[in-house]
């Protein structure tokens, strides 16, 4: 039976958002260092799921087949893909942004089997 892409989307938006939160913890506890970035406008209002599946295909299909480092470029593309979807596009050009995104991989990899479904999915897109 082919996996519902949206329902594994919806747990790979959980763990984003359970890892925000720990993130958002430690800010305020003082763990890391504030950034100083200039305030991010309003989030861009969200696109539909579909815009947000075809905008993951697009970058899943622009890495080569052949990338020994395509599985993670392809879990890259869409955590940077859905965290823009979720959060406006300025999140994309927040200074604490690639830790935000290496957090999010680093626990999404310490989940062999949602890993392993989130492959699954975007591999089929």
């Amino acid at each position: 039976m082919p996996l519902d892409p949206v329902s594994h989307l919806s747990q790979v938006m959980q763990l984003i958002g359970q890892q925000m939160s720990e993130r958002a913890q430690r800010f305020e506890a003082g763990l890391i260092a504030t950034p100083s970035p200039p305030p991010l406008a309003a989030p861009e209002r969200r696109h539909d799921i579909q815009a947000l599946k075809l905008k993951v295909r697009e970058r899943v299909k622009a890495i080569a087949l052949d990338d020994p480092r395509r599985e993670h470029k392809m879990q890259r593309a869409f955590l940077e893909s859905v965290l823009a979807w979720q959060f406006g596009g300025e999140l994309l050009l927040d200074q604490g942004f690639e830790d935000l995104l290496a957090g999010v991989q680093e626990s999404l990899n310490a989940h062999p089997e949602l890993q392993a479904q989130c492959l699954s999915v975007l591999a089929t897109l």
